[in-house]
């Protein structure tokens, strides 16, 4: 026994001292049992949120949480690597948060950690936020943003085959009949082809679930994933229709949400972190999102109360009278706790329920949710700007096999997430810039005057990479659904292969990358597959049945995959217990066709557009913002609207300004991307043609 609580003291001293903290900070908790405590199943960025706010909500809490690895943070892992110069950071899961909707807790995160001095913002205006691309048939297209201009939008999504169909789709969408009352689910790419068309699922929307779920649109759930569009069908008639009701009547949303957005309009905010948001679409840390898990972790070993397991998978959950006991590989007694809140894995709780000493059977305490794999390999080159300037881009399911061989689901361009670009003046720019701008066009690299702007900062550095002159980092990511039938992954140097391939013939990368590293995700993103809330109806009184509200679960099979709703997830089970309510963490599924409250009819206005809860906004403000009423996956389908929406409703706003600014005139010669525009400034303008995004240097 005692040379067990000696092993325990040794591995709380090692996690301490790779955090770097004082002996006085790494707190282990003592052997003698307490009236209320709590055991956290995963040490994962769930477990780890889980830990964080039960601290802060029962203060007296007692907190253990059991880890299989050796190390906590689960998927978020960031690493630095040595390069001739210095060194450079290379992400092997998530690289950016969003700050709105459950955003709003990962951004509260950095004020409550004091993470905000690091934090690496992405400006609404920089190029990661502005340039998205869709890689179809053979090339890269840019997706529609009104920094473009209507008329380039427009040219683009009509002529484009990317976009073919797509606008009158949208367009048309308001006439398509209503699916079934009696269908309860289906794909989302038989609930988008039949209402905007088939080749808007697969050019586009294919492309931004591979950036999410690295998965099938045609065996993803739309019930699932797209709630407030499988809902507006079956109230309003149609997804346009939803969006037209929501203009005149107001944003709706569940209870629950309700709830948390206006639990989220109580936080206090720092006046500078809060202005930085507001201006802001995304933001890193330095250090990477492990800065996030180290942060959590400096923060719970200070509190004294909370206790780590790492290296000590769990291996059973038993219900008992004083109420959870939970069991770990290599302890020699069981340890008995109030509550316990899973973050494992459906297939890993299945595993730790199952009592083989007893005759009842829980081994699908929670029924199959499948998963997949993903590889990401990072590369560092040492030559700047070898890709164009932009977040990066997807690769939809209807690129051809000869375009995509090696099954990319998509690249991301981490050399975006650097500081925003200055400010640019263009009333005093000298007619020398004309030949820099020329010299950017000729590179490909021009989509406007505030990339122009970016490219040619001497002194431009990227905060998370400590070198003395920039290169280019990419992410190029592989995997996922492509690979479900595969009997073995590639290995290091085979990945390694498939990600110079796919960079060569996609952006023309010849050279060598001066450092890299392949990671694979086994199983790391669960697919809400048709039937997904049914499911987790049935997981809700399975688990409620076997362990009687002792036992909750959080974590990302539930309610969305990424960081931000893994916190949500955390933060709804605390609140729970510490409410007193009886639940299991699923107890808010099946809300979304039911409980929708209107935005003031409830009593409360929720005065928030996109989930910006900490900013107010009228609902009704613009028209455009309204198409995004859900997720960020929205954006194909909103970005392609958008233009069309825009004409419309700035028609004579548009045609102020042109006379103001003087006479344009546009041809489609040859390159039938090119506009001269004339204007008192005198300047001229080439968007970049096919060919250009193609020759990326």
């Amino acid at each position: 026994m005692l040379c067990c609580q000696a092993a325990l003291h040794l591995r709380q001293t090692v996690l301490g001292l790779r955090l770097g903290l004082p002996p006085g900070l790494r707190s282990y908790s003592s052997d003698a049992e307490q009236t209320h405590n709590v055991a956290i199943l995963g040490g994962g960025i769930t477990g780890l949120a889980s830990a964080y706010y039960l601290t802060k909500e029962l203060p007296n809490v007692r907190v253990t949480i059991y880890e299989a690895s050796d190390r906590i943070g689960g998927w978020l892992s960031s690493k630095r690597v040595p390069v001739k110069d210095g060194t450079v950071l290379f992400e092997a899961g998530p690289r950016t948060l969003r700050p709105n909707g459950n955003g709003v807790l990962s951004a509260k995160l950095l004020q409550e950690l004091d993470l905000a001095k690091d934090a690496i913002f992405a400006q609404n205006t920089s190029p990661a936020a502005r340039n998205r691309y869709v890689y179809y048939p053979d090339h890269l297209v840019r997706m529609p943003h009104p920094s473009v201009g209507i008329a380039d939008n427009l040219w683009s999504l009509f002529t484009e085959p990317v976009f073919s169909g797509t606008p009158w789709g949208i367009v048309s969408e308001f006439f398509k009949p209503q699916r079934d009352p009696s269908v309860q689910d289906e794909s989302v790419g038989d609930f988008f082809s039949r209402r905007i068309g088939r080749n808007a699922v697969d050019r586009l929307l294919s492309g931004v679930l591979h950036g999410i779920y690295a998965g099938d649109a045609w065996q993803l759930s739309a019930k699932s994933l797209f709630p407030v569009q499988w809902r507006d069908e079956a109230e309003t008639g149609g997804i346009m229709a939803g969006v037209v009701k929501m203009q005149a009547d107001g944003r709706r949303v569940t209870k629950h949400e309700g709830d948390f957005l206006l639990e989220a309009k109580k936080f206090r905010w720092d006046p500078l972190l809060k202005a930085t948001l507001k201006d802001n679409t995304a933001f890193t840390l330095k250090d990477g999102l492990q800065g996030l898990v180290d942060g959590l972790a400096r923060h719970l070993f200070a509190k004294g109360n909370v206790e780590f397991k790492t290296s000590s998978p769990v291996s059973s959950v038993k219900l008992t009278r004083a109420g959870i006991e939970v069991t770990a590989q290599g302890s020699e007694q069981s340890k008995s706790y109030r509550h316990a809140i899973s973050a494992l894995s459906p297939s890993h709780l299945n595993q730790v329920a199952k009592d083989p000493s007893s005759d009842s059977n829980v081994a699908s305490l929670v029924p199959i949710i499948p998963s997949v794999t993903v590889m990401t390999v990072n590369l560092y080159y040492r030559t700047p700007d070898l890709h164009l300037p932009g977040f990066g881009y997807l690769i939809p399911q209807a690129t051809p096999f000869e375009s995509n061989p090696e099954r990319a689901l998509g690249v991301v361009f981490d050399s975006a997430y650097s500081p925003s670009p200055r400010d640019l003046d263009l009333a005093n720019w000298q007619i020398t810039d004309t030949q820099l701008l020329q010299q950017a066009r000729e590179k490909g690299q021009l989509i406007n005057v505030n990339d122009f702007a970016w490219y040619n900062m001497p002194d431009r550095p990227n905060a998370q990479d400590d070198v003395k002159e920039r290169g280019t980092k990419l992410t190029v990511m592989l995997g996922g659904h492509w690979w479900n039938e595969w009997p073995s992954f590639p290995d290091e140097q085979q990945g390694l292969a498939l990600a110079k391939s796919v960079l060569q013939r996609h952006l023309n990368i010849t050279e060598e990358p001066e450092a890299y590293q392949v990671n694979v995700q086994e199983d790391c993103i669960p697919q809400y597959t048709v039937g997904h809330e049914d499911r987790l109806k049935k997981a809700h009184n399975k688990i409620w049945n076997e362990y009687k509200g002792r036992l909750r679960v959080a974590g990302n099979w539930m309610s969305g995959v990424g960081v931000n709703d893994c916190l949500r997830s955390a933060w709804d089970v605390v609140r729970s217990i510490r409410d007193g309510r009886d639940g299991t963490g699923l107890e808010q599924v099946g809300t979304t066709s039911a409980a929708w409250g209107g935005s003031e009819g409830g009593g409360a206005r929720y005065d928030v557009v996109d989930g910006d809860v900490y900013i107010e906004e009228d609902i009704k403000s613009t028209a455009t913002r309204s198409i995004a009423c859900g997720p960020w996956y929205m954006y194909v389908a909103r970005e392609s609207v958008m233009a069309l929406v825009q004409a419309r409703l700035r028609h004579v706003e548009f045609e102020e300004q042109r006379a103001a600014a003087g006479t344009m005139e546009t041809s489609h010669p040859a390159n039938p991307c090119t506009a001269t525009i004339s204007s008192p400034l005198q300047r001229t303008r080439t968007v970049p043609s096919i060919d250009d995004f193609k020759a990326v240097r």
